[in-house]
């Protein structure tokens, strides 16, 4: 199952955890409860950072033709124009050679208000996102999502069905923009 569907269907990431580093490239910037969200740089911050988690390999600046055909129709929905808040964009594959996208955010609120456009009008696969401090990550496997539980990302989820099902005790807290959350919740 691909991410943006599991996200629809529930799935998100990421339990808080102190950033370490991220191979050089990155800092941390506080979050919420004294937790940081992971920052990057450029683009080869954010490979590094996710290489540090889960496969990221073959970076190009265009989604790949994958082996699964409507991964480019998939992205196609994602926010990635600087108006949406994305100053740059690339793509890695994941060990099965399914794509992640790597966003790089320079207004955060403008991301997530692309995000909440498209719940909005029911592109519900592109409703939320990994997202650090100032990058966004979008992978499109279950592995990849599962492998940067621990990464410090959070999912910033526009879709409101997902937001009401986020059981007691994970981390909601309210987006950029409203009814948008921040959240480390992950279904098993």
């Amino acid at each position: 199952m691909r991410l943006s569907r599991t996200l629809t269907a529930g799935a998100a990431v990421v339990a808080l955890a102190s950033l370490t580093g991220c191979g050089g490239g990155g800092e941390a910037e506080a979050g919420s409860g004294g937790k940081s969200l992971p920052k990057a740089k450029d683009i080869a911050a954010m490979e590094r950072f996710v290489s540090q988690y889960t496969t990221c390999k073959d970076l190009q600046p265009e989604a790949p033709l994958a082996k699964h055909s409507d991964t480019r129709r998939e992205f196609a929905n994602y926010p990635k124009e600087p108006g949406a808040g994305v100053r740059e964009q690339a793509y890695c594959e994941a060990e099965r050679g399914q794509p992640i996208a790597l966003l790089g955010i320079s207004d955060m609120k403008k991301f997530q208000q692309a995000l909440k456009a498209n719940a909005d009008a029911e592109k519900s696969e592109a409703a939320a996102a990994l997202v650090g401090a100032d990058f966004a990550v979008v992978p499109t496997d279950d592995d990849s999502t599962r492998a940067l539980k621990s990464s410090g990302l959070l999912i910033a989820s526009c879709d409101a069905k997902y937001n009401s099902k986020i059981p007691s005790g994970y981390l909601k807290r309210e987006g950029a923009v409203e009814g948008c959350l921040l959240t480390d919740y992950l279904p098993a």
